[in-house]
């Protein structure tokens, strides 16, 4: 091994898991994942499998949820991975758009994604509102960073959605004015 160790997928599992339910997130809302994504034979296939297994906790439906990281554009930014791929998920978020996976015309013939809730997003393409048993849904992303040393994270992002004002009907409105002299009020 090259100094790292190796991924511990039930860990992988539990964490996400965890953060799911502690945000109170069905897995079939999230509509993005960036994953840890380091692009190795060993680490994908564990990250995959890791990420399917708790997704299927929740649904058994297949090739839903749009995956990437970062690390493809950008390289491995070591203790800064998490937070590039944090920053990743909000311009996303901002543009409504989906950026692709470099690289990744070819997958890891270990990872079968064809029966996990993922698929590889190799095109830039816009990031629709999922629209769920009639209900369209904010954009929900989950986002993986997987420490060398063991230790694990997981976090959910949703969108910032403001409110559709209302529009107001108002009737006769009292307006108070004020003021310390007849002149100053007449201003």
């Amino acid at each position: 091994t090259n100094g790292y160790t190796v991924p511990n997928p039930q860990a992988q599992t539990s964490v996400i898991k965890r953060a799911l339910a502690e945000s109170r997130i069905d897995a079939r809302h999230v509509s993005y994942i960036e994953a840890h994504g380091t692009g190795t034979k060993l680490g994908d296939p564990i990250e995959i499998a890791a990420l399917s297994r708790a997704f299927h906790s929740y649904t058994q439906d297949t090739e839903f949820c749009p995956i990437g990281s970062a690390k493809s554009n950008i390289g491995h930014c070591e203790s800064a991975a998490g937070i590039a791929g944090l920053t990743k998920v909000l311009l996303q978020m901002q543009h409504q758009q989906l950026v692709p996976s470099l690289h990744s015309a070819q997958l890891n013939p270990h990872i079968d994604v064809s029966r996990s809730p993922f698929v590889v997003n190799q095109t830039l393409r816009s990031w629709d509102q999922p629209v769920i048993d009639g209900r369209t849904l904010p954009r929900i992303a989950g986002i993986s960073s997987f420490g060398a040393g063991g230790s694990n994270a997981h976090m959910i992002i949703e969108e910032h959605q403001t409110p559709v004002a209302q529009p107001m009907e108002f009737g006769a409105v009292a307006i108070v004015l004020s003021a310390r002299t007849p002149e100053q009020l007449q201003q």
